[in-house]
């Protein structure tokens, strides 16, 4: 028993702190800090940004990154899969390693492919990710130096590429079933009329079959700019600074090219009626009905647009609430029902309902989807429903504050990453609890 007196006042300390913050002053106009918090940041005189942070949690581990403004909707048509390709062969050849060489050392410091080695090309950029032991000093500077590699030195030779194509192809046979079909029609109809209606990833069979080592050579070479990457490297360092001057050893001597090509800004088109289809499967395990409720993405800058992104959380928590308890009635229209608000692209945001019906059921599993959307449009929600969602979202945010210093590497550098891509400001777990104290009780 009093082995647990210690953890108990230690939790219980934890809570008063939490209750103690005080509220903060705010002017809604007011900016947000642009600076990310907790980390060393700065950009190399070669327009790389870096963004580098201590932290113990795991022991010993570095959650290491390189992010590259860079993805499928920058390909022609002849070129559609192309970026993942790129992203393939980083692994398999570049100009200091070669034959998986890459792999091979990773995993002989602990760092298995797949869990701590992966990468990921989405349509607007790609993300290597590296998760590394750290204790021994070279073993850091070593797994800076294949980021390096991945920025500028990826070897695309003839036989580099045909060694490649089957994985390639194989990834690609994989999304090829019934799910990925249906995903694929999705996003198909959540990007008609733009660019990223026919650029997903994966690409085209015909281009991962046939294209070849100079197209994408030139692909790599058009769009692997230095002023476009950052590296994350988030760990238990002993100080920041060795691990900055580890990236301006391995990053600081690549030159950027003078006069890259310009990265274009590709819209979605705005719609005033619903676009619909369906998507009919013989494979499929079961049916679905999917809404996108679609809107253009607007840059989290202040304190105002801090509380319309709580106001949404406050929505989509309602709105499930309500959607949890029809899927429970005694004769529901579907099995589950589920709403999120995500950036599906740099320039759109959707929220989109989903639910799981029975067979020939889609048509009332819509039906009720869009009355209870149609209800919450003319009725709003009840003042219980809310005083629900504020204490979920205050427990939230209370839970994050109390475990602030359990904060996991690889959850820091995927902030950074967001503040990189997406502009999202990293204001500190600490800020973070003060406005949400501060602003949600108002609402």
């Amino acid at each position: 028993m009093m082995d647990l007196l210690p953890g108990e006042s230690s939790q219980g300390a934890k809570k008063q702190g939490f209750r103690s913050l005080k509220l903060v002053d705010v002017d809604m106009d007011e900016v947000l800090e642009e600076q990310p918090y907790g980390a060393d940041y700065g950009r190399l005189d070669n327009g790389l940004v870096y963004y580098v942070r201590c932290n113990s949690k795991p022991k010993m581990r570095a959650a290491l990154a390189l992010a590259v403004k860079a993805g499928s909707v920058l390909e022609e048509e002849e070129e559609r899969g192309v970026a993942h390709i790129v992203e393939h062969l980083a692994f398999s050849a570049t100009n200091k390693y070669t034959n998986h060489d890459i792999v091979k050392f990773l995993e002989s410091i602990g760092a298995e492919f797949g869990a701590c080695q992966n990468a990921v090309t989405s349509a607007d950029d790609t993300v290597y990710e590296l998760f590394v032991p750290v204790d021994k000093p070279e073993l850091l500077s070593q797994a800076i130096s294949v980021l390096a590699e991945f920025s500028s030195e990826i070897r695309v030779s003839k036989d580099d590429l045909e060694k490649e194509r089957g994985a390639v192809m194989e990834e690609y046979r994989g999304h090829r079933n019934a799910s990925g079909r249906m995903q694929d029609a999705h996003w198909a109809l959540l990007m008609e009329g733009s660019k990223y209606a026919e650029r997903l990833p994966i690409g085209l069979e015909k281009v991962i079959r046939t294209v070849s080592s100079g197209t994408v050579k030139q692909f790599y070479k058009n769009w692997y700019q230095l002023h476009n990457m950052a590296v994350v490297a988030v760990g238990d360092f002993s100080d920041t600074k060795v691990v900055v001057d580890l990236i301006k050893e391995h990053f600081g001597q690549k030159c950027s090219v003078p006069n890259p090509p310009h990265i274009s800004s590709f819209s979605v088109p705005v719609h005033d009626e619903p676009f619909f289809s369906y998507f009919v499967e013989s494979e499929a395990t079961g049916s679905a009905v999917m809404i996108g409720y679609k809107m253009p993405v607007h840059d989290l800058k202040t304190v105002q647009d801090y509380r319309d992104m709580l106001a949404e959380s406050m929505f989509m928590y309602a709105l499930n609430q309500r959607f949890f308890k029809l899927s429970r009635r005694k004769d529901p229209p579907y099995f589950s029902c589920s709403a999120v608000a995500d950036v599906l692209v740099r320039p759109l945001k959707a929220c989109i309902i989903t639910s799981a019906c029975k067979e020939k059921g889609t048509l009332e599993a819509l039906e009720s989807m869009l009355v209870e959307v149609a209800r919450v449009r003319l009725h709003g929600f009840s003042e219980h429903e809310i005083s629900i969602v504020r204490a979920l979202l205050m427990a939230e945010i209370e839970s994050a504050y109390l475990e602030r210093d359990q904060m996991q590497s690889s959850n820091l550098r995927d902030e950074y990453l967001q503040h990189f891509l997406q502009n999202e400001p990293v204001v500190g777990i600490e800020y973070e609890a003060q406005l949400q104290k501060t602003i949600l009780p108002r609402e």
